[in-house]
């Protein structure tokens, strides 16, 4: 084996001799340049071919970087599935997408747009519902909505701020009463995250305490509607106003956020009271044409905590412990949403 790679390079040696002399001869009698002016001209050839292959290679190297590897707003979804594993679908949904896919992307209501874009919350706002003139529902013993619903909205506001993670800010912290496009606007002043909009119920009919939660959407059912019309009037909302309103709808963002928030609070609400009241209804979570839920920007939920056509709650919220650990329930439903709470905890009287 040794002497056949020998003497073929012995071969090749000689051809490359022979080549070289006939070349001089060639240059001699002076039919071609001289090696130095073909060394040149060979040098320049390949320079210019190099830099063509360079160039070559930029182009689609820059090609192959953009279809394999992964753009920054997918980098956070593929990050975030590490820690979310149910989520695995969304990034690689979008670790295949490119822009002129994010349309499909918005009308996927399967994919967690808060965790695939990596989306925090920083500021929450509290509204207590009704309030002034505005009493809202009115129980057999003369409790009024407005009162309960600002003593817990606050209770709810020193929780939040304990965990010293959250901005918390409400739409009313005294017996004043404030319009529902008033309520929207100083959310958006406010540069909400989330809005929690808390309320009592009132079923004249069903001497029964329930709890049930609300998220913006068609409803399902009269009652629904009846609810939603008593809890829109007077919202001083004109009908040049509604059109612009109306085009929030289509957000699935928002609205995937507020389906969430509002099952992780009514989880919380029916569970935790559960343990303490074994009759308390779970009416679930439900759309509702509320136009304070439309009119916010952000995940938006309406909470009715209680019931003050049942006679026995109604006695329950003149007390200072329920009222805490209603406040309690409200903020175990906002951290498990968040991811940090712990829906299995019981509140303290």
């Amino acid at each position: 084996m040794i002497s056949v790679f020998s003497k073929n390079s012995e071969q090749k040696l000689r051809r490359t001799i022979l080549r070289g002399v006939y070349e001089e001869n060639l240059v001699i009698l002076g039919r071609r340049r001289s090696r130095l002016a073909n060394q040149n001209h060979y040098i320049r050839k390949r320079f210019f071919f190099i830099l063509l292959m360079s160039i070559t290679a930029l182009l689609l190297n820059r090609n192959y970087m953009a279809n394999t590897f992964t753009p920054q707003d997918e980098v956070i979804a593929h990050a975030t599935t590490r820690s979310l594993p149910d989520q695995r679908a969304a990034a690689s949904f979008m670790a295949a997408s490119g822009p002129s896919l994010y349309g499909e992307l918005l009308g996927n209501q399967d994919i967690p747009l808060r965790s695939v874009f990596g989306l925090g919350v920083q500021t929450i706002m509290i509204d207590a519902g009704h309030g002034g003139s505005d009493s809202g529902t009115i129980g057999k013993m003369g409790t009024m909505e407005k009162d309960i619903t600002l003593d817990i909205a606050q209770r709810l506001k020193t929780r939040l701020l304990r965990t010293g993670k959250y901005r918390v800010v409400m739409t009313r912290d005294n017996d004043s009463r404030i319009s529902l496009s008033r309520r929207v606007e100083m959310a958006r002043n406010a540069r909400a995250d989330l809005f929690i909009s808390v309320h009592l119920n009132y079923l004249p009919h069903k001497p029964i305490n329930i709890v049930e939660t609300y998220y913006f959407g068609t409803p399902s059912d009269d009652t629904t509607v009846s609810l939603a019309q008593k809890e829109n009037a007077e919202s001083e909302y004109r009908m040049s106003d509604f059109k612009d309103i109306v085009e929030k709808i289509g957000k699935t963002l928002k609205l995937q956020e507020s389906r969430d928030l509002a099952t992780a609070i009514q989880k919380n609400l029916f569970l935790n009271s559960r343990q303490h009241n074994g009759a308390i209804q779970d009416f679930g979570v439900k759309r509702a044409p509320f136009v304070v839920l439309l009119g916010v920007d952000v995940p938006a939920v309406l909470a009715e905590v209680s019931c003050l056509s049942n006679r026995e709650e109604e006695i329950e919220l003149a007390s200072d412990a329920h009222r805490e650990n209603i406040a309690r329930y409200l903020e175990a439903g906002i951290l498990d949403y968040l991811g940090k709470g712990d829906i299995t905890h019981e509140a303290k009287r």
